[in-house]
C-alpha cells in the first residue's frame, strides 16, 4: 500500500507541475477564445491537486485538516469550469455569460467551501475523520456527510452534461473537424471513469483518483487548445456558432464544392434547397465577381441585390484555410449584411440630395417665367437626384381633365406630354380629386394606379395647389416597393410648394406678357388706322399683324357687302382652296354675323357647317367686327393640331377686333367720301380730278412694266342742241344713259370719266391701238342702236344727243408722256367731230 502511495504523490507532483504550465499558456494567451475559461479549469484543479499532495504527504493532522479544507475551494470550482469550458468549446455559452459564471461558480463552490470550513460545527461535509491506518503518510480517512454528497452529485451531474456536449457536438460536425473535437471528448471520459471508480469504493484508503486523472486529461484539452491553434480552437462550436451567426456562413473545400453553410447563408441565397455538394459558383450571386477576387487574400466583395422589391447590401470576405502543415483545405466565405449601414447612408446621401433638390429647383425656376421649362426643369432634377422610373407633372385642363406637361424618367412607360386623364382616374386623377398626398407602396394591387402593364413598386402623387384651388399634379413612381420614406414625401411636398408659386408667377408674367402683346398688336393696328384709310391696306396690315404678334398660321378677314362676306386679306391658306366669296347664310362666319358673337370651334370635325379653306385646320375661331350693332366683317384664324386655339386666343381676338372694325368703319367711311369727291354727280363715273390721277398712275405703270396704254376721249354729237330743244333734265337723262352705255360695255380694270360738258374719256389699260379700236366701235354701235331709228333714217350724220365723236390714241405709239397722251387723243376726237361726227378716228391717221 506504501509503494501505491508513493507512486500516486510522485504521479500528483508531475501532475501539478504539468497543470501549472497549462495554466500558465491558458492566462498567457489570454485573448484567444476559451483560454481564460481553460485557464482558470487548470488553477482550479491546480488547487485541488497541491492541496491533496500535501494532504497526503504532511504527516501534521491539523495540516492535513487544513489542506483538506482549501482543497474544497478547487474541487467545488473544477465541475462548474469543466461545463463551463464545454459549453464555450461548443458554442452553446450562453449559459456562461457572466450571470452564469456568478451563480455556478460562487454559490455553490462558496457554500461548500464554508461548510468545510466549519465542518467541525455541523458534520454535513465528513462525519468522521482519522490518520491513515499505516501511519501519517497518505490522505484522511473521511466518513462523507450529506451536504458532501449533495454538492458530489451536483459536480458529477455538471460533467455529464459536459461530456453530454462534447458528444453531441461531435456526432453534429464534419468530419475534417472531429480529429480536435476527439481530443475534447476523450478528456471528459478519462476524467469520469476514475471519478466512477473512486465513488465506487474500487480505489483502497479512500484515495480520490480524480486529480490524477487530470494528468490525462488535461494534456488533451492543451494539445486541443494550443495544437490546432486558433482558427480550428472550437470545431466543435463552429457548426453550433455558424449556425446562429447574423453573418451568412459558407465553406468550401479545395475543389469550391460546398461542406457546410449556416441559417443566414441559405438566405442570403435565397434558398431552402440543400446547396452542400454543389459547386459554390452555381449559386452565388454575380459568381463572376467572385471568380475575380477568389485567390485575392483580405478582399472584400460588396454586392447589391434586389431582393423583394428592396435592396440588400452585403461585404463578403474571403478566408483561405489551411492544416498545421500548410496544406490547403478550403475557403471560408464570410458575407456580412450591410444593409443597415447601407440604408442609413443612403438615408443620409437621400436627405443630402433631398435639400440639394430642393435648392436646384428653387434656384433654376427662379431665374425662369416660362411655365413649360419650370416644369420640366423641376422633373429633370426629381429623375437626377433620385433614378426615379418616372416623374410627370399633369396641369388642370379643366374641371374633369388633366394633362401632362413635363415628363421624364430613368425608364419609359409610354407616356407622354399632352397625355390626359380624367379627374379620378389613376392615382394622378385620385390625388386631384381628393386633393391631397397618396402614396402607394406596392401599385401591383393599388386600386388607384392607372396602367395597360402589371409591375410592383410604389407611386405618389402631391397635389400642387394655391390655397385649396387645384393647379395640378406632381407625380413620382418607383420600381421599387416601400421606397418612399416620410422624408421624401415632405421633401416632394416642398417642392410641389414651390412649383405652386412658380406656376402662380409664370402665369402672371405669361399674363403680364399677353396683354403687352395684345396693345402690342392694338399699337400696330392703331398704328396702320392712323398711317392709312385704305381697306386693303388695313385688311394685309392686320394678317399680318396677327401673324407676327401671336404666331398664328391661318388668318382671314372678310368685308360685309349686303348679303355676301367678300375677302379682304389672307395669309397661310392655299390659293386653291381660298374662299373669296361666302354667303352670311354659310359657315361658321354665317353664324356669327346671325348672332353677333365670337365662334370657337375647338373639333372643326364635330361642325356640319365648317367651311375648309386648309386641310390642315382642326379649330377656329370667327369674331365679328362691329360697329356699334352693325357687323361690318369677320375675323377668322384657324388653327392646326401643332398650334391648336384656346379660349385665351378668342379673349384676345376679340379685344382686338374693336380697333380693327373701327379701321374698318373708318376706311369705309373715307371710300364714301372719297368716293363723292371723285365721282361725277349726274352720270356716276368718276369726275375729272379722279380720273387725271387714274390716268397718271396708269402711264406711269405702264412705262414700268413696259405694256401698252389706249385713251378714248369722246362726246355726244350736238349735245347743246339737245340740251336747248329739251331742256336741262333730259340733257342731264342723256347723260346718264350714256354713262349706262360705257358700263355695259367697260372690262373689269377700264376706267371711266366724265371730263368735262358732254364729253367722257375711257382709261383702257394693258391694250393697244386695235384692241381699243374694236372697244370704240363696240362702244359706237352700242350708241348708235340706242338712238331713235326715226332720225338715223333721216340723217346720215350724228344724231342729237345719241351719237358719238370718237377719238383714240395709244401710249407710247402716239404719245410719251400723260400731256401728250392726252393731246392725241383730244385731238382725235375733234377730228372725228370735224369730220362729220357719229365715227371713230385714230390718232396717227392721215
Amino acid at each position: 500500500m506504501l509503494t501505491f502511495l508513493l507512486i500516486y504523490s510522485v504521479l500528483l507532483g508531475l501532475l501539478i507541475v504539468l497543470i501549472a504550465g497549462i495554466a500558465y499558456r491558458a492566462l498567457f494567451e489570454w485573448e484567444k477564445p476559451g483560454s481564460r475559461t481553460l485557464g482558470f479549469m487548470m488553477l482550479s484543479m491546480l488547487v485541488w491537486a497541491v492541496f491533496y499532495f500535501l494532504e497526503i504527504g504532511i504527516p501534521s493532522l491539523p495540516f492535513k485538516i487544513l489542506s483538506r479544507k482549501i482543497l474544497y475551494l478547487g474541487m467545488t470550482t473544477s465541475a462548474p469550469l469543466w461545463l463551463g469550458f464545454a459549453l464555450r468549446y461548443t458554442g452553446l455559452n450562453p449559459w456562461w455569460k457572466p450571470r452564469g459564471r456568478i451563480f455556478i461558480l460562487t454559490i455553490p463552490a462558496g457554500i461548500l467551501f464554508l461548510l468545510g470550513l466549519s465542518n467541525e460545527s455541523h458534520h454535513l461535509i465528513w462525519r468522521t475523520m482519522s490518520l491513515p491506518a499505516n501511519g501519517n503518510f497518505g490522505p484522511l480517512q473521511l466518513t462523507y456527510g450529506p451536504a458532501f454528497w449533495f454538492y458530489a452529485i451536483i459536480c458529477y451531474t455538471l460533467i455529464a452534461i459536459g461530456i453530454l456536449v462534447y458528444l453531441t457536438a461531435y456526432l453534429r460536425s464534419p468530419k475534417n473537424l472531429r480529429k480536435q473535437t476527439s481530443l475534447m471528448l476523450l478528456g471528459g471520459f478519462v476524467t469520469a471513469a476514475p471519478n466512477i471508480f473512486f465513488l465506487a469504493g474500487i480505489f483502497p484508503n479512500n484515495i480520490d483518483p480524480t486529480p490524477l486523472s487530470f494528468l490525462l486529461s488535461a494534456p488533451l484539452f492543451a494539445v486541443a487548445l494550443f495544437r490546432f491553434g486558433l482558427l480550428n480552437l472550437f470545431p466543435i462550436a463552429a457548426p453550433m456558432i455558424i449556425e446562429n451567426l447574423r453573418d451568412a456562413i459558407l465553406v468550401v473545400n479545395e475543389q469550391d464544392i460546398i461542406t457546410n453553410i449556416n441559417l443566414a447563408g441559405k438566405k442570403w441565397l435565397d434558398t431552402d434547397k440543400e446547396v452542400i455538394g454543389l459547386s459554390i459558383f452555381d449559386i452565388l450571386p454575380e459568381p463572376e465577381k467572385f471568380k475575380t477576387e477568389w485567390n485575392t487574400l483580405n478582399t472584400k466583395i460588396k454586392l447589391k441585390q434586389n431582393k423583394n422589391g428592396r435592396h440588400v447590401w452585403s461585404e463578403s470576405t474571403i478566408t483561405k484555410l489551411y492544416k498545421d502543415d500548410k496544406t490547403f483545405l478550403g475557403r471560408v466565405l464570410v458575407v456580412h449584411n450591410t444593409t443597415q449601414e447601407q440604408e442609413l447612408l443612403e438615408e443620409e446621401f437621400r436627405r443630402s440630395a433631398q435639400l440639394g433638390l430642393l435648392e436646384e429647383v428653387g434656384r433654376q425656376i427662379a431665374a425662369s417665367f416660362d411655365e413649360q421649362e419650370i416644369l420640366q426643369k423641376a422633373i429633370d432634377a426629381v429623375v437626377d437626384r433620385f433614378g426615379y422610373a418616372e416623374a410627370a407633372i399633369s396641369l388642370l385642363v379643366n374641371d374633369n381633365l388633366l394633362k401632362v406637361t413635363a415628363i421624364n424618367g430613368s425608364q419609359d412607360f409610354g407616356y407622354r406630354p399632352g397625355f390626359q386623364q380624367k379627374m379620378g382616374e389613376g392615382i394622378i386623377g385620385h390625388t386631384a380629386k381628393m386633393r391631397t398626398t397618396y402614396v402607394a407602396n406596392e401599385i401591383f394591387n393599388d386600386p388607384y394606379y392607372f396602367s395597360t402593364d402589371k409591375r410592383h413598386g410604389s407611386a405618389m402623387g402631391i397635389a400642387i395647389l394655391n390655397n385649396k384651388n387645384l393647379l395640378g399634379v406632381l407625380y413620382i413612381e418607383s420600381v421599387r416597393s416601400n421606397d418612399f420614406s416620410a422624408a421624401d414625401v415632405q421633401t416632394m411636398e416642398t417642392l410641389a410648394n414651390q412649383l405652386s408659386a412658380s406656376i402662380q408667377r409664370a402665369r402672371l408674367y405669361a399674363s403680364t406678357q399677353e396683354h403687352l402683346r395684345v396693345m402690342s398688336a392694338v399699337q400696330s393696328i392703331s398704328d396702320v388706322i392712323s398711317n392709312s384709310l385704305e381697306l386693303e391696306v388695313i385688311f394685309e396690315s392686320v394678317v399680318k399683324v396677327l401673324k407676327r404678334s401671336f404666331g398664328y398660321t391661318h388668318i382671314s378677314i372678310y368685308q360685309l357687302k349686303e348679303d355676301h362676306l367678300y375677302l379682304g386679306a389672307q395669309i397661310g391658306y392655299p390659293e386653291e382652296l381660298v374662299i373669296h366669296k361666302i354667303s352670311i347664310k354659310q359657315g361658321v362666319s354665317g353664324k356669327t354675323i346671325e348672332t353677333k358673337k365670337a365662334q370657337f370651334i375647338e373639333d372643326v370635325t364635330k361642325h356640319s357647317n365648317f367651311l375648309r379653306a386648309a386641310n390642315d385646320v382642326t379649330s377656329e375661331i370667327c369674331v365679328p367686327l362691329l360697329k356699334e350693332s352693325t357687323v361690318l366683317g369677320t375675323l377668322n384664324v384657324e388653327g392646326n393640331a401643332s398650334t391648336p386655339l384656346t379660349q385665351a386666343d378668342v379673349d384676345m381676338l376679340i379685344t382686338i377686333a374693336s380697333p380693327i372694325a373701327l379701321a374698318v368703319d373708318n376706311a369705309r367711311l373715307h371710300a364714301q367720301v372719297k368716293a363723292i369727291a371723285m365721282t361725277d354727280a349726274v352720270s356716276g363715273l368718276s369726275n375729272r380730278h379722279a380720273f387725271e390721277e387714274a390716268l397718271l398712275a396708269e402711264v406711269q405703270r405702264s412705262m414700268r412694266v413696259n405694256t401698252p396704254l389706249s385713251l378714248i376721249i369722246f362726246d355726244i354729237d350736238s349735245f347743246k342742241d339737245y340740251n336747248d330743244k329739251w331742256g336741262h333734265p333730259a340733257g342731264d337723262t342723256r347723260l346718264k344713259a350714256t354713262a349706262n352705255l360705257i358700263r355695259d360695255n367697260l372690262r373689269k380694270y377700264d376706267i371711266a370719266a366724265r371730263y368735262g360738258g358732254d364729253e367722257f374719256a375711257i382709261i383702257l389699260p394693258n391694250t393697244n391701238k386695235t384692241g381699243a379700236l374694236i372697244f370704240a366701235k363696240r362702244l359706237l354701235a352700242a350708241a348708235q342702236a340706242g338712238a331713235p331709228d326715226s332720225e338715223i333714217t333721216i340723217q346720215n350724220k350724228g344724231i342729237s344727243g345719241y351719237t358719238l365723236s370718237i377719238g383714240v390714241a395709244t401710249f407710247p405709239e402716239d404719245a410719251h408722256s400723260l400731256t401728250t397722251l392726252l393731246l392725241a387723243a383730244d385731238q382725235a376726237e375733234l377730228t372725228a367731230k370735224r369730220l362729220g361726227k357719229n365715227q371713230i378716228f385714230v390718232a396717227g391717221e392721215k
